[in-house]
Order: C-alpha cells, then sequence, then structure tokens
C-alpha cells in the first residue's frame, strides 16, 4: 500500500513540476503578462518535494516515524498551497473564462491557462489525500 501511495505521489509530483514548466515557458514565449512568481515557486519545488519525499518512501530510507509523519504533513500543505493558489488564480480571471478570448498582449488564451490551473487543483487535491493516508500510516510506513 505504501508503495502505490508514494506512486502516487511521484505521479503528482511530475505532473505538478511538467505543468508549471508549461506555464512558465508559455510566459517566455508568449510574454503572458500575468506572471505570479509565487505559483512557480508552488509548482516547481512543490512537485520537486513530493518526489523527493515519494522516492524516499520507495527505497526504504525514512527510519523514524515522526520523519514520515512530517514529511507527509509538508507534503500535504504542498497541496492545500496548490489548491489554494490556483484556485485564486481562476477567481481572478474568472469573467473572462466565458468567452475565452486571447490574453492583452499574448497568444495565449484564457482557456488554455484555465485548463492548467485546474489540473494543478486536481494535483492538490490528490496531494492532500495521498499524504493524508501516509500520514495516518506513518507508524507502519517507517522502515525498520
Amino acid at each position: 500500500m505504501e508503495k502505490i501511495l508514494a506512486i502516487i505521489n511521484i505521479f503528482v509530483g511530475l505532473l505538478t513540476f511538467s505543468l508549471q514548466t508549461i506555464g512558465i515557458s508559455a510566459l517566455v514565449v508568449f510574454k503572458d503578462v500575468d506572471w505570479d512568481p509565487d505559483k512557480a515557486g508552488a509548482g516547481i519545488w512543490g512537485g520537486i518535494d513530493l518526489i523527493i519525499f515519494a522516492l524516499l518512501l520507495i527505497l526504504k530510507m525514512l527510519k523514524k516515524s515522526e520523519i514520515v509523519l512530517g514529511m507527509a504533513v509538508v507534503a500535504a500543505l504542498i497541496g492545500v498551497m496548490l489548491i489554494g493558489l490556483y484556485s485564486w488564480s481562476i477567481d481572478m480571471y474568472q469573467p473572462l473564462i466565458a468567452d475565452c478570448n486571447y490574453l492583452p498582449l499574448s497568444f495565449f488564451k484564457i482557456c488554455d491557462r484555465a485548463a492548467i490551473d485546474s489540473l494543478m487543483i486536481i494535483c492538490g487535491i490528490l496531494a492532500v489525500i495521498v499524504n493524508g493516508i501516509i500520514a495516518m500510516k506513518a507508524p507502519s510506513t517507517a522502515s525498520k
């Protein structure tokens, strides 16, 4: 069970990292005027943290249940941060989504950004659920 949860964590981390990288690439290529470095940090470093935590679980390098619990709580908080930041982002441009227009001074459609932001929210929800389960199973997850 722990290995399955760790693999899901790797998937969520890779997806978060990839989606944020796509978002930054679109920003650089299409000169998106709405640049938020806090979301870039959450997506890139949050994804890296989820991947590292999952790899440590798979390789059974975490010896104490307190360490597993602490890292699971941090990973769940990353999920909460993703949910909050990207929900706020969608709320900022929600009136524009109905028309699916291009962003000002950009070749990037608002619907494309809404899709990326929605997927990041889903990644955050998955991170909270998976790492909540890992935190509950922390005593049995730590390698002996």
